[in-house]
């Protein structure tokens, strides 16, 4: 099946309670440093060894670029297509606002493939906006924050906004029953023109399933770390746009790539957080058994623990060792876009202890049903 026929698919992934989907998590630990020589980037195939992660701007698709007429960008409402589609304006200032438009999975092998890279990532970040290029549903969205003056960085996710293209977007700030969703802020070293995190902290990005905040699913995310970002002149995009990737219909495919990436992050998720997750286009699989290639979860042994061995370790975080992870990494490219505090205004944005139904009719319900469940 074609990645463009896989764009076309709805694909929502449902949890339990306060289930995670995926955990990015990194430590300051020499051994998973990555090199120089990587944060500079490069180009040439995504792939990155446990505890490791890949070129910022690595390219898997096959380079066969070829223009295709039909779909037209609005740049009035979506940006300078010839940068990456910017959604507001950071130039001149010291507080960037930015928004990720592609996250390319780097590892594990599993998580590469057509259906969670495009069906599920991709479409989830993609906007519901054909005169912006993309057809997706925008209902993932993660919010970056840099500050050039004090060199921070906060980062977190954001609950479906009312007005992307005017308002903007606020960070996510709830609760789910234990579970406080809220953005974190990292000191960041330059290096001439490219960042990285320089102390881990933990984070849980919210995906949501529709626009109703009970639909949330929570990716619980530890000791974050972002690597070789690099910035445009203007300040207003990391990576770029390349229009010529996107056919009539506004779809891209593994020809060309849609996105040229000028960021990485990376970390693991436990195989025991990756059983809590379902994905509901796989008849509600667990990821632990999707990555495992087992029928409905992960087998345990008769104390209860996964059989299935990672190639990560979360207590020592090394690759190998516990074997009780997976390392994931990814790059990404970003827009500016408008940031405001929804504190009083966006219930999302302001604190409030959130009912959650993310069963397996979370989709279709989640909005009437969820304070009965």
């Amino acid at each position: 099946m074609s990645a463009r026929r896989l764009g076309r698919i709805a694909v929502a992934l449902a949890g339990i309670g306060g289930a995670a989907w995926v955990a990015f998590a990194c430590v300051e630990d020499p051994h998973r440093r990555t090199s120089r020589e990587q944060a500079a980037g490069g180009g040439g195939p995504c792939a990155a060894e446990p505890g490791q992660l890949p070129a910022p701007d690595c390219n898997n698709s096959e380079n066969k670029c070829e223009s295709k007429p039909g779909c037209v960008i609005d740049e009035t409402r979506c940006g300078s297509k010839a940068t990456c589609l910017p959604l507001a304006d950071n130039k001149g200032k010291s507080v960037l606002d930015f928004r990720i438009r592609r996250l390319n999975i780097a590892a594990p092998p599993a998580l590469t493939g057509e259906l969670i890279q495009n069906t599920v990532v991709t479409r989830g970040i993609d906007l519901a906006e054909k005169t912006c290029g993309e057809q997706g549903t925008g209902l993932f969205t993660w919010l970056l924050r840099v500050d050039k003056a004090n060199n921070t960085i906060v980062t977190g996710g954001a609950p479906p906004p009312t007005d992307a293209f005017g308002q903007g977007y606020c960070f996510a700030r709830f609760d789910v029953g234990p579970n406080k969703v809220q953005p974190i802020t990292s000191k960041i070293e330059f290096q001439n023109d490219t960042f990285r995190s320089l102390d881990p902290q933990n984070v849980k990005i919210p995906i949501f399933l529709n626009e109703q905040i009970d639909s949330v699913i929570l990716l619980p995310i530890s000791d974050v770390r972002i690597e070789g970002v690099k910035m445009t002149a203007d300040d207003n995009c990391i990576g770029n746009l390349n229009e010529i990737a996107l056919d009539r219909d506004c779809f891209d495919d593994s020809l060309c790539a849609k996105w040229t990436t000028a960021g990485a992050l990376g970390g693991f998720i436990t195989l025991e957080e990756a059983d809590s997750v379902k994905i509901r286009d796989l008849n509600n699989k667990s990821l632990c058994a999707f990555l495992a290639g087992e029928l409905e979860v992960c087998s345990r042994d008769g104390a209860g623990k996964i059989l299935y061995k990672g190639d990560f370790c979360s207590t020592d975080k090394t690759a190998g060792s516990c074997q009780d992870s997976v390392w994931l990494a990814a790059t990404f490219a970003a827009s500016a876009v408008k940031i405001f505090d929804g504190a009083g205004t966006v219930p999302g944005c302001s604190g409030v202890v959130q009912e959650v139904d993310a069963g397996v009719d979370a989709e279709s319900d989640a909005s009437a049903d969820a304070p009965n469940d």
